[in-house]
């Protein structure tokens, strides 16, 4: 772990988030991606903005400085299998209890509103592909991924046994990262397609629905893969170093 006198321009995106969650709504305020771009330092994030790196620095300082309203779980400081009971059972299951909402939602304002707003249509076919492609990766994680990093745990309890699966499950993770990319790069089409999930003037509730709807689950997505790729599968890796 960096130390925290680091600072945050020669520090990754990933990193400086994990450290306090609050920073990840800064860094989405600058059009900075935290969660699949989490790998790149800051000062680079910035000069692929166009961004003054001294702006946003103040920025995360400030907000450093402003005690939290409420008492915000650190996860940097869970076990690994703590951490991924938590991912399956807070953000697998909203994405889960959510997707049927939005698939249903984009279809009604598509057939409705569809043929004097094409993009709409576009919309529906994202909506269906990241349902699609969520189900089956956290099938995946569920059933592959997240065993082998709970055997890597064992591993360091002393279960040496279960060595061989945590060395599987640190070859499986840059598969999973892949599919936080495509997962990322349909909420960005997404988010061009509705002018940043606004909807027009005279839009019906549903539309209006659909466009929250999107923004909440976009934000939920954000946290989701932030978890995992830089806290939950860094760890991992990093475990499986140890141990190996």
């Amino acid at each position: 772990m960096q130390a925290r006198t680091t600072p945050f321009a020669d520090r990754t995106v990933g990193d400086v988030v994990a450290e306090d969650y609050r920073r990840g709504a800064i860094f989405k305020r600058f059009g900075i991606d935290f969660c699949c771009g989490g790998g790149i330092k800051v000062s680079t994030a910035c000069e692929r903005r166009g961004i003054p790196v001294e702006e946003l620095e103040r920025e995360l300082l400030d907000a450093a400085s402003r005690p939290s309203r409420t008492a915000e779980p650190n996860p940097r400081d869970w076990e690994l299998d703590f951490l991924a009971d938590y991912i399956v059972n807070v953000h697998h299951r909203y994405v889960r209890e959510n997707l049927p909402v939005l698939e249903a939602f984009a279809s009604k304002v598509a057939k409705v509103h569809g043929p004097a707003r094409p993009e709409l249509a576009r919309l529906a076919l994202i909506v269906d592909a990241l349902s699609t492609h969520l189900v089956r990766h956290m099938e995946d994680e569920e059933t592959l991924i997240f065993p082998l990093v709970r055997a890597l745990v064992r591993a360091r309890r002393g279960d040496y046994e279960a060595l061989d699966e945590g060395r599987i499950a640190c070859g499986s993770i840059a598969e999973m990262e892949d599919d936080h990319e495509r997962a990322g790069a349909l909420m960005r089409e997404a988010r061009e397609l509705t002018g940043g999930f606004s909807p027009p003037e005279g839009a019906c509730n549903t539309w209006r629905a659909l466009y929250a709807k999107l923004e909440e689950f976009e934000d939920d997505l954000h946290r989701h893969v932030h978890l995992e790729n830089n806290l939950l599968f860094t760890g991992a890796t990093r475990l499986f170093a140890g141990a190996a």
